[in-house]
C-alpha cells in the first residue's frame, strides 16, 4: 500500500508536467559560452588560457545524472572516484587523487578536514546553470587543494519573469532510484528570488546479471534559496542558502581481501551554508567592479561501519564549521590592461568523536579545538598586446595556519602537538593567441600547492585500519605546463590539450609497525609521510563533426603517471591510460518537436596499482579495461521546446566491470525522465 501511494504521487507529478507553459530552449556550449572560474570573472571560454570544460544544465538532465559527480563522467581528463559510498562519488582531474581536487559552489569552497576520499559533492544537481572544471593546478586562483584542478558549480540565477517554474522526475534503473525536483524563480521590481527542492530515493545497486548488492541504498535531499536586491543600477545585494543531506549505506562487491564483509551506514552527511554579499559595478573609469561576500558553512557527518561481522565496529561523528570572506576588485587600466585583485580568508574548526569496538577492548577517540585558518592575497593581470595576443599573469600569497587542539584516547590526553604555519607565493602565466574569432591557441604554466589537512597532520583515525597524523608534513607542490588549441567551425569543433605536471612532496599513507612499541595492536597501522614525487603527462581531445542531421563526436584522454617513492618507481598508479566517450548523434526530422538519438560507447583501458612499499591500504590491485555501449534519446516539444522526455538504455551488453577496488559499476539498466518549464 505504501509503495502504491508513492507511485500515485509520482504519477501526479508527471500529470502536472503536461499542463505547463512555454519557456526558453536548450543551452548549447559554444566559443561564446561565458565562464567564471578561469580568471574569477566573466569571459568567453575561447579566451581562457586555462584548460576548462563546461557542463550545462541541459547536459546534466540529458545524462540522467542524479549527482553532480555523475554529470562530469564524460569530461576529458576527469575520472569519477567511487569509494563505495553510493550517491557520493568524487572527482579526480588529470590523474590526481580526489582530495587534490578543489570543489566549490559559486566560487566558495567545500571544506572537509577529515576525509580519505576528498571533498564531498553535497550539492543539488538540479539547481545549477553550469558546472565548470578547471584542469591543472588552480592554486593561484583559489589557493590550497587545487593540485589537479577545480570544480566550480554555478547555481541557478533567477528568471526575469515574475514567476518561472521547472519541475521534473527522473528514474534510474541501476538502483531503482527516483529523483523529484522543483525550481522556482522570478524577478519582481528590484527583487529577484530562486528556490530549489530535490529528493532522491535509491534502492540497492544492480551490477551485471542483475546481481543485487545489498546495503547500497541511499537518499539525498536538498533545498536551495536565493534572494537579491538591486538597490541601484550599479549595486546589488545577494543572499544564498544551501542545505543538502545524505543517508547512505555502503558495501563492497569485489571481494577485496579484508573487505568482503565490509558494511557501513552514513545516517547523516549534511552540508548547510549561508552566504551574504554585494557587487558594485562601474564605480568610475578605472574601477570596473567591487564585490565582497561572507559565508558560514557546516559539514557534519555520522558514520557507522563493521569491517567483518565480528568487528571491528566503528562509529564516528565529525562536526566541522567554516567561516569565510572574499573581497575582490577589478580595474581597467587603459585600453590594454585589466587587473583583478582580492583577498580570500577562511577558518575551519573540527570536532570529532570516534568509537572502535574490538570485542574485549574498546577505544574511544575525542578530538577538540582543531582548526585551519587560510589567508590568500591574489593579483591577476591581463595584458592585451593587440587583438590577437593576450598575456595573463598572476601571483598569490598563501598563508595557512593549522592550530593543534587536543586529542584523547579512552580519556587519556595524547601528547601535545605544535601549531604549524605554512606560507608560499605561487605564480602562473598564460598566453592566448587568437588569429581568428573562432580559433585560439593557449600556452600556460601554473604552480600547484596543497597544505596537509587536520587529519593528515594530527588525528588518530580508524576506518578499519588506524591512521596516525604526522605534524611534520610539508605542503605538496607542483609545476604544470600545457599547450592547447580550440577551434569552432561550421563543420568541425575541436579542443585539444597536451600537458605535463611535475609534483613533489606527495603525502601518502605508509604502513608502520613501530607506532606503538610493546603493544599488541590487533589491526594494521598507518601514518602519513612526504614520500613521493609524481610526473604526469597526457593529452585530451574533444572533436565533433557537424552535419545536417548527424554529429559524430569523440572525447578522449591519455594520461601516464609515474610515482617515485625514492625506493620504488612505478607507472601503475591506479588510473587508466586511456578513457573516453565516442558516438554519433542523429537528428531525424519530426513534424512536431525536436528528437535526438545518441548511440555511444564509454571506454577505459586497464588499471593497475602497485602497493609501492606499503603506501596503500590494499594490496597490489588490477582490473581490466572496459567498453559499454549505450543508447540515449531526447524529445523536446512545445511552442518553445519547453517539454522534455528523455531516456537511455545504458550498458546494453551488460558489461561486468569496475572502476574502483571496492565496488562494481552498474550492469544493464534503463534511465527515463520528464521535465518541463513554465
Amino acid at each position: 500500500m505504501i509503495g502504491l501511494k508513492i507511485m500515485i504521487k509520482r504519477f501526479v507529478v508527471i500529470a502536472l508536467i503536461v499542463e505547463v507553459l512555454p519557456v526558453a530552449a536548450d543551452e548549447i556550449i559554444t566559443a561564446d559560452t561565458i565562464v567564471i572560474s578561469a580568471n574569477r570573472d566573466k569571459q568567453n571560454i575561447i579566451d581562457a588560457n586555462e584548460s576548462i570544460s563546461v557542463v550545462s544544465q541541459d547536459e546534466v538532465l540529458l545524462q540522467g545524472a542524479d549527482t553532480v559527480a555523475d554529470a562530469l563522467q564524460d569530461a576529458p581528463s576527469v575520472l569519477l572516484v567511487n569509494d563505495g559510498t553510493p550517491g557520493l562519488k568524487r572527482v579526480s582531474i588529470r590523474g590526481e587523487s580526489a582530495y587534490r581536487t578543489l570543489v566549490m559552489v559559486d566560487g566558495q569552497r567545500i571544506t572537509d578536514q577529515k576525509t580519505k576520499s576528498g571533498a564531498p559533492l553535497l550539492i543539488n544537481p538540479f539547481f545549477i546553470d553550469q558546472i565548470e572544471v578547471v584542469k591543472g593546478p588552480a592554486a593561484v586562483l583559489y589557493g590550497s587543494d587545487a593540485m589537479g584542478g577545480a570544480v566550480n558549480v554555478i547555481t541557478k540565477k533567477p528568471s526575469e519573469d515574475k514567476l518561472s517554474t521547472q519541475v521534473g522526475l527522473l528514474y534510474n534503473g541501476s538502483d531503482n532510484a527516483f529523483s523529484e525536483y522543483l525550481n522556482l524563480s522570478g524577478t519582481i521590481e528590484n527583487f529577484s528570488y530562486a528556490l530549489g527542492l530535490v529528493n532522491t530515493d535509491a534502492q540497492d545497486l544492480y551490477i551485471s546479471d542483475r546481481e543485487k548488492i545489498d546495503n547500497t541504498s541511499y537518499r539525498n535531499k536538498g533545498v536551495n534559496a536565493y534572494l537579491a536586491w538591486q538597490a541601484t543600477d550599479d549595486l546589488k545585494f545577494e543572499y544564498k542558502s544551501e542545505y543538502f543531506d545524505v543517508d547512505a549505506h555502503t558495501a563492497s562487491s569485489t571481494g577485496i581481501p579484508g573487505y568482503a564483509e565490509f558494511r557501513a551506514h552514513i545516517p547523516k552527511w549534511r552540508r548547510v551554508k549561508h552566504s551574504l554579499g554585494f557587487e558594485l559595478t562601474e564605480l568610475n573609469d578605472y574601477v570596473s567592479s567591487l564585490k565582497a561576500s561572507v559565508f558560514m558553512q557546516q559539514n557534519d557527518k555520522e558514520f557507522n561501519s563493521s569491517v567483518t561481522r565480528q568487528g571491528p565496529f566503528v562509529s564516528v561523528l565529525n562536526e566541522e564549521d567554516s567561516y569565510g570572506a572574499n573581497l575582490q576588485a577589478q580595474f581597467t587600466l587603459g585600453k590594454y590592461f585589466s587587473l583583478i585583485t582580492g583577498y580570500d580568508g577562511e577558518r575551519s574548526q573540527l570536532k570529532s568523536n570516534s568509537f572502535v569496538g574490538l570485542g574485549t577492548k574498546n577505544i574511544n577517540l575525542h578530538d577538540r579545538d582543531f582548526s585551519q585558518i587560510t589567508h590568500g592575497l591574489y593579483v591577476l593581470l591581463s595584458t592585451k598586446f593587440n587583438e590577437k595576443f593576450t598575456l595573463n599573469t598572476a601571483v598569490r600569497y598563501n598563508k595557512v595556519d593549522t592550530e593543534a587542539g587536543s586529542s584523547f584516547i579512552n580519556g587519556i590526553k595524547i601528547h601535545g602537538f605544535a601549531d604549524e604555519v605554512n606560507e608560499k607565493a605561487v605564480l602562473s602565466a598564460g598566453l592566448v593567441y587568437k588569429p581568428l574569432a573562432n580559433v585560439s591557441w593557449r600556452l600556460n604554466w601554473s604552480q600547484g600547492y596543497r597544505v596537509p589537512n587536520i587529519q593528515e597532520m594530527y588525528l588518530y583515525t580508524f576506518t578499519g585500519e588506524l591512521q596516525v597524523g604526522n605534524p611534520s608534513l610539508k605542503p605538496e607542490t607542483s609545476d604544470n605546463y600545457e599547450i592547447g588549441f580550440k577551434y569552432e567551425g561550421d563543420l568541425i569543433t575541436s579542443d585539444f590539450t597536451v600537458f605535463y605536471s611535475d609534483a613533489d612532496d606527495y603525502i601518502e599513507t605508509v604502513e608502520r609497525d613501530d607506532l606503538f612499541p610493546g603493544m599488541n595492536i590487533p589491526f594494521r597501522t598507518f601514518t602519513y609521510n612526504n614520500i613521493a614525487s609524481a610526473k604526469t603527462y597526457g593529452a585530451d581531445w574533444s572533436l565533433q563533426l557537424n552535419f545536417d542531421s548527424f554529429e559524430p563526436y569523440l572525447d578522449i584522454s591519455f594520461i601516464k603517471r609515474k610515482y617515485d617513492t625514492g625506493s620504488i618507481e612505478t607507472y601503475n598508479t591506479g588510473i587508466p591510460a586511456v578513457k573516453g566517450r565516442t558516438g554519433i548523434k542523429y537528428y531525424p526530422e519530426c513534424n512536431y518537436g525536436y528528437l535526438t538519438l545518441d548511440f555511444y560507447a564509454r571506454f577505459a583501458s586497464r588499471v593497475k596499482q602497485d602497493n609501492a612499499g606499503g603506501i596503500s591500504y590494499f594490496a597490489d590491485d588490477e582490473y581490466g579495461g572496459w567498453t559499454t555501449l549505450n543508447l540515449g534519446a531526447e524529445y523536446l516539444f512545445g511552442d518553445n521546446e519547453e517539454y522534455r522526455i528523455y531516456g537511455a538504455l545504458a550498458n546494453i551488453l551488460d558489461k561486468n566491470y569496475q572502476t574502483s577496488s571496492l565496488i562494481h559499476e552498474p550492469g544493464r539498466f534503463i534511465m527515463a525522465g520528464v521535465s518541463a518549464s513554465f
